[in-house]
């Protein structure tokens, strides 16, 4: 833990309130894209990363400081989002007439690359929208463990720790995830080459008649 995280936390807990708003201003990114990554929906994710800052707030003497700051954040964030996802079932799906402000707003699984042309931009929007599809059919378990590896780069001990769960845990869920996603995807890529090969067969019908 940073000295900077020490002071602020020691200060929060003698009831500085604006000490907690530091650090709160200091991890909110963090927290909404690790809640994003549990949810994949903003209004959801907002509320959640409002929920674990608040829980963070009230229980700050029950963090011994046995692991970072960060760490105990990263757990509050993941249960707050679970919780709110499962509240608030069946989720709601992506506006595609939004996609423009999402894009912006979202930790976005595929990076965008702004020296990409615009026929480049838009297959690496299209993958993003499968991505993120994809990711609806993982629990929020599962979710929760790929956010943490991949979005934040947190080791297995770090994930066990951050989640309270075995290392084996971890690793199983990290597992099934991934070849859930690898398995989701690749259906979607057939259906799209049935559909284009379908739609070349029309305009070819078409032509001949």
């Amino acid at each position: 833990m940073s000295d900077a995280d020490k002071d602020l936390l020691e200060r929060a807990r003698q009831g500085q309130k604006e000490a907690f708003g530091q650090l709160a201003n200091r991890y909110y990114e963090m927290v909404y894209a690790v809640a994003f990554g549990v949810v994949n929906n903003r209004e959801i994710a907002r509320d959640a990363a409002q929920d674990a800052f608040l829980k963070a707030y009230r229980e700050l003497h029950r963090f011994e400081g046995k692991s970072s700051f960060k760490t105990w954040l990263y757990r509050i964030t993941v249960n707050a989002a679970i919780d709110l996802a499962r509240k608030k079932r069946p989720m709601e799906s992506l506006d595609p007439t939004d996609a423009a402000d999402e894009e912006e707003d979202r930790p976005a699984m595929v990076l965008r690359d702004r020296s990409l042309g615009p026929r480049d931009r838009a297959a690496q929007s299209e993958l993003r929208e499968r991505m993120n599809q994809a990711l609806q059919q993982l629990s929020e378990d599962h979710r929760s463990v790929l956010v943490l590896r991949e979005w934040q780069e947190l080791s297995y001990e770090e994930i066990a720790k951050a989640l309270d769960i075995q290392v084996g845990t971890v690793m199983s869920r990290l597992f099934y995830a991934r070849k859930k996603l690898a398995e989701v995807l690749k259906i979607e890529e057939k259906e799209q080459e049935l559909k284009t090969q379908n739609l070349k067969k029309q305009e070819v019908r078409t032509r001949n008649a």
